[in-house]
C-alpha cells in the first residue's frame, strides 16, 4: 500500500486511517524511526496481547483491533494454555 501525504507543523506526519487500520495502529502506539539512503522507515512496536478478568469478563488488552471470532479464538487459547500448565504441574508432582 503506498500513500502520499504531506509534512504537518512541527514535522509531524499522519498516517492515513487504511494503514493504521492494516498495521494495528491506534493511539498511543510507539514507532520506531529508521533513516536509510534517504529513506525514512517508520516500524510499529508490537503490542503484547494478554486477557485480563474483570468484573468477572475475559478482557483482551493491546494488540490490533479483532473482530468477534478473534476474541472467542483468543479466549479459548488463553483457557487451553492455562488447563494444559496446570496438567503439567500435576504429571510432575
Amino acid at each position: 500500500m503506498t500513500s502520499t501525504i504531506t509534512l504537518g507543523k512541527a514535522g509531524r506526519l499522519i498516517v492515513p486511517k487504511s494503514m493504521r487500520d492494516l498495521l494495528g495502529m491506534r493511539e498511543g502506539t510507539k514507532v520506531t524511526l529508521k533513516t536509510s539512503h534517504g529513506k525514512l522507515e517508520v516500524v510499529p512496536e508490537v503490542e503484547e496481547v494478554r486477557i485480563e478478568m474483570r468484573d468477572g469478563f475475559p478482557v483482551i488488552l493491546g494488540g490490533p483491533p479483532r473482530k468477534r471470532g478473534d476474541i472467542v479464538q483468543a479466549i479459548k487459547t488463553e483457557r487451553d494454555e492455562g488447563e494444559d500448565r496446570r496438567t503439567s504441574r500435576r504429571r510432575s508432582a
